[in-house]
């Protein structure tokens, strides 16, 4: 097996980044949004007795961490992006995926955040959905649809920039070839 020397000249274990590099407030909002989201969807009940009150700020909080997962904390977080571009000619949709470049260092603690969150909070919303379809709530079943889709394409995003760029795919092969070759 490779040796964690071995691996970090790899690029697959990311160094120590000084303190006054990390990204704290970036990190606080990439959580923030999703957890006041969920929280309102546990709790809203609590502030406001009105459904539409309750909806409107649940998708309002949805769209703030769409937002700020697609354009800001992706790329500072782990130096990831997507966009989509629609050809104005006959509306096709091309979706463009990148990853950091290479020698460029992402905090391991910021990253691990970043991917734990980006994947568990479609879980959570699909969860909730199912609840409300055990419990015939359709019109919080079309909010979870909504939190599905907009937090699984942040997800299906940035997994396509991690695992689909040529960086990654290049590490991959690193990995694989100096861990047959220690068998």
């Amino acid at each position: 097996m490779t040796s964690v020397d071995e691996a970090e000249n790899l690029d697959l274990i990311d160094e120590e980044i000084p303190e006054e590099k990390t990204h704290k407030l970036t990190t606080f909002f990439h959580v923030l949004f999703k957890g006041a989201a969920i929280f309102m969807y546990i709790f809203g009940w609590a502030f406001a007795k009105n459904f539409v009150i309750n909806f409107v700020v649940i998708v309002l909080l949805l769209a703030f961490d769409f937002w700020t997962v697609k354009n800001v904390t992706g790329r500072l977080l782990v130096g990831l992006r997507w966009w989509n571009e629609v050809n104005e000619e006959d509306g096709t949709n091309k979706w463009i995926f990148e990853s950091r470049p290479d020698g460029k260092l992402v905090n391991a603690g910021e990253a691990r955040t970043f991917w734990i969150t980006l994947i568990l909070t479609p879980l959570v919303w699909i969860v909730f959905g199912l609840s409300a379809i055990i419990s015939w709530k359709f019109q919080w079943f079309i909010l979870c649809c909504v939190a599905i889709t907009l937090s699984g394409t942040n997800l299906w995003g940035y997994y396509k920039c991690r695992y689909d760029s040529n960086t990654a795919k290049q590490a991959l092969a690193n990995y694989a070839v100096g861990f047959m070759s220690a068998v």
